[in-house]
């Protein structure tokens, strides 16, 4: 039996729900068994509980730290979308790690959140033991396939509407039971959520002027995002590798957030990556198939250990 496994009777590690200031933010986390520290930054439209499927199969290795990032669920919401830059995202996690006295630790990242864990790995690799990403990629490769990818550019018009005045009359909270229907009747019908799961949804996404705070991630975003027939700038050139720390690559191959090209891109650009296919996962693989997931970011880390006597300086 591995770590990973869930058999029946088995008591999992007990979920702490914690709030902390950090930096003029009081930033909402869940922390979760013991081990190495592990911080996991989920993407949009999630919040800290989402990771629930991964992090019980994990938490009986991994000191698992699940924040509601900046905006999201129980987290502060600063009002202006300029409060939402790459920037200030990056400065968050590195501050929240500071803030629990964590010089050095392991990042997962899902969606938005693995962009963010790129960016954070790419600009503070000293903080850093390994670099996890779920269905992500660096922001310079990100922006790349959107410009030079034709299908890209055609699966990332959404970023466009979310953009826009329309999508206000879309992602509110009043629209809670609708947006639950869009986001999560397939994972409830799979059986991958509970009744537990949707709750908790639920009550994030009413949280008052929450999804103007999640849209304005992509109103703040350094991403160039053209209509399809707009020509793409030149050269077309792949961005140079980026990211020098240990990176575990998993993608879900079915997808249709991010084209299949953005998996061999998001290796290149770093100096040592290992790319995991799913082949039957989709755009959130964690909760696809979490068994998987979790086996593979074990052996990952047992591969990239966090040794305690470590010297880090603090960046």
């Amino acid at each position: 039996m591995t770590g990973t496994d869930m058999p029946c009777g088995v008591t999992l590690a007990k979920r702490e729900s914690r709030t902390i200031p950090v930096d003029g933010l009081d930033i909402h986390y869940l922390e979760q068994g013991s081990g190495p520290p592990m911080l996991l930054l989920h993407g949009f439209p999630d919040h800290a509980a989402a990771w629930r499927p991964l992090a019980d199969r994990m938490a009986r290795t991994f000191r698992l730290i699940a924040p509601d990032l900046r905006g999201y669920g129980r987290t502060s919401r600063p009002g202006s979308v300029a409060d939402y830059r790459l920037d200030l995202l990056v400065g968050d996690v590195v501050a929240l790690l500071d803030a629990l006295d964590i010089p050095r630790a392991y990042i997962c990242g899902h969606d938005w959140g693995g962009v963010l864990a790129f960016a954070v790995a790419e600009r503070h690799p000293a903080r850093v033991a390994g670099l996890i990403a779920l269905n992500a990629a660096p922001p310079a490769v990100l922006q790349h396939l959107i410009w030079h990818d034709a299908d890209q550019r055609l699966a990332s018009q959404y970023i466009r509407f979310l953009r826009s005045t329309e999508a206000d009359a879309v992602f509110k909270e009043a629209n809670v039971e609708a947006l639950l229907d869009r986001f999560l009747s397939a994972p409830r019908q799979a059986g991958q959520i509970d009744e537990a799961d949707l709750e908790a949804y639920r009550q994030a996404w009413t949280r008052s002027g929450v999804w103007q705070a999640m849209l304005a991630w992509y109103r703040a975003a350094p991403f160039d995002v053209p209509a399809v027939d707009v020509c793409a700038p030149s050269p077309a050139s792949v961005p140079a590798p980026l990211i020098e720390t240990p990176a575990l690559i998993l993608w879900g191959d079915q997808d249709t957030v991010f084209v299949p090209a953005m998996a061999e891109a998001a290796v290149q650009a770093c100096r040592d990556a290992r790319l995991e296919r799913l082949a039957d996962a989709g755009h959130v693989p964690h909760r696809d198939a979490p068994a998987r997931c979790a086996q593979l970011i074990t052996e990952f880390v047992a591969q990239h250990p966090l040794l305690p006597d470590e010297k880090v300086e603090l960046s």
